[in-house]
């Protein structure tokens, strides 16, 4: 099924507004006396506001621009997650069985019924007869995650729900008129923002859509090899001979990298004499495994690495978020024509273009 929306694990967001007041009154049982906190979420997250907490009781008055998702902890843990938008929020519940939760506001109200809605889900699922059962409760579960966005893009939980679980389905100009046509004060948000950005980003190196006037170039990688030379990505598009190159990003330890290595192997057997090249760049952080690897798959092409995992700059500069991931270059012109050619793909697309 599709992830559950683990939304502890998202960057804090926030959205600046004039007069903006958020009330968030606290009465919750099993926690000491002492400081509570509103912290940006996940693990370590900064701590940005606090109050003092008596007999359970406490109250945030925030009269600032720090509209966003937070998590309201403890020194020591976290309680509950909070949607800081306007309006008057009520946090109540018990520690001691984890039922603690903010309501009284449009987006946290949406977000709890979204995690009940979720429970329940999973309890069918577990509790189906067979694959027949579980696959209807897939499609369900689908549908039912596209209602909650589409009921809640007016708010913080909505619009964050969207870019979780859309990022990866949609176009990126499918992505981009979404978040553009989001309400202003959602485009403000910093998790919009992020997200237009990385579409932005993502569109430079993306094959060209239809439709559109802009084309795709690659974008030049210049790391060291295993025998630490320097090699550009430029210097290969551009040697005489070669036609097309595959960018392909990579790692040893990764298992779907090692599957798509037979299909690497085969198109270059088959096609590098005739101008195909391989520019594979590896994500791994071992030198050993990383040279282990090219020694047992026998990858004769160009192979780099600053042995940095997603660290290296070039995973920002295709916008690169898992491996394995490829883009096809034409040398002829520098253009990326296609993206992420797996298995026979791979094969079928050079039989077009050779």
């Amino acid at each position: 099924m599709r992830k559950i929306f683990a939304i502890l694990a998202v960057a804090a967001v926030a959205v600046g507004c004039n007069n903006h007041r958020v009330v968030i009154n606290g009465d919750i049982l099993g926690v000491e006396d002492g400081t509570i906190y509103l912290a940006e979420p996940g693990r370590g997250g900064a701590m940005v506001d606090s109050t003092e907490v008596s007999s359970g009781k406490f109250v945030f008055n925030i009269d600032a621009p720090v509209a966003g998702y937070y998590a309201l902890r403890t020194a020591d843990e976290v309680i509950s997650a909070v949607f800081t938008e306007d309006g008057t929020i009520t946090v109540s519940g018990n520690v001691a069985d984890n039922s603690v939760l903010a309501t009284g506001t449009p987006a946290n109200d949406a977000f709890n019924q979204f995690n009940a809605d979720v429970t329940a889900f999973n309890q069918r699922y577990a509790q189906a007869a067979d694959d027949e059962q579980r696959e209807a409760l897939r499609e369900e579960y689908y549908a039912f995650i596209d209602k909650a966005i589409e009921g809640n893009m007016d708010n913080i939980f909505g619009v964050i729900l969207f870019i979780e679980q859309k990022g990866y389905e949609l176009s990126t100009a499918e992505m981009t008129e979404k978040l553009n046509a989001l309400a202003e004060p959602m485009k403000e948000l910093a998790v919009v923002k992020e997200a237009l950005d990385k579409a932005t980003r993502k569109m430079r190196t993306e094959p060209k859509a239809e439709g559109s006037d802009f084309t795709p170039t690659y974008i030049n990688i210049e790391q060291p090899t295993p025998d630490g030379e320097t090699v550009s990505l430029k210097s290969v598009v551009e040697k005489k001979g070669n036609k097309y190159v595959l960018l392909d990003f990579w790692a040893s330890w990764c298992g779907p990298c090692m599957g798509e290595m037979p299909y690497l192997k085969e198109a270059y057997a088959k096609y590098s004499k005739k101008g195909f090249e391989i520019y594979g760049v590896s994500f791994d952080r071992n030198a050993e495994a990383w040279k282990g690897a090219i020694k047992k798959q026998n990858m004769k092409w160009v192979n780099v690495s600053l042995l940095e995992s997603f660290n290296n700059p070039a995973a920002e500069e295709y916008v690169v978020e898992s491996i394995p991931t490829n883009f096809l270059i034409d040398c002829s012109n520098g253009e990326i024509i296609a993206k992420n050619l797996r298995g026979e793909e791979l094969i079928e697309k050079l039989e077009s273009l050779f």
